[in-house]
């Protein structure tokens, strides 16, 4: 039985998974920026091939309204906005340092990739993955062991609401 100190405190388990999660975001990273994502117009030109019937064919129709009356008419500073978020959230969770924030922001993350996805040709089984595994690392305090976030537990307590370390 595990107590709730012994829970805040994580476990090895849950730091690899949030190391795995760190790496799978930051190589990701790397390779969209290759590609041009962080770009405005390579934003909206992957945006808009993930619903094209020769791209990935995604069928939430309110989804590809949302991303065309909301991200699209703001694609370069979102694109930048990507490029920091993406960046930051792949080195907080490589590390473990603000993992409990990070970890969250992942879930949401990759449950909008879940949603653009959706419909389409590609396995989003992947996504769902992912997204559970960030909610186990948010869960299981993932950055208590073997992260930044230890030593910030140990030295300043439990976090404000708990929410960031």
């Amino acid at each position: 039985m595990i107590t709730d100190s012994g829970q805040r405190r994580g476990t090895m388990p849950v730091a690899l998974l949030r190391i795995t999660l760190g790496v799978i975001i930051a190589v990701t990273w790397f390779d969209n920026l290759d590609k041009g994502f962080y770009s405005a117009s390579g934003l909206e030109e992957y945006l808009n091939s993930l619903f094209d019937e020769n791209g990935n064919g995604s069928s939430l129709g309110f989804y590809k309204s949302f991303l065309d009356s909301t991200v699209i008419p703001l694609a370069g500073p979102y694109a930048v906005f990507q490029l920091v978020a993406e960046l930051t959230m792949g080195i907080g969770l490589l590390v473990g340092a603000f993992t409990r924030f990070f970890s969250l922001v992942a879930a949401l993350f990759f449950f909008n990739l879940y949603l653009l996805y959706f419909g389409g040709v590609e396995w989003i089984w992947t996504y769902v993955l992912l997204f559970v595994s960030a909610l186990v690392v948010f869960l299981g305090y993932g950055g208590r062991k073997l992260g930044v976030d230890e030593r910030l537990y140990e030295s300043r307590g439990e976090s404000p609401y708990g929410l960031v370390w």
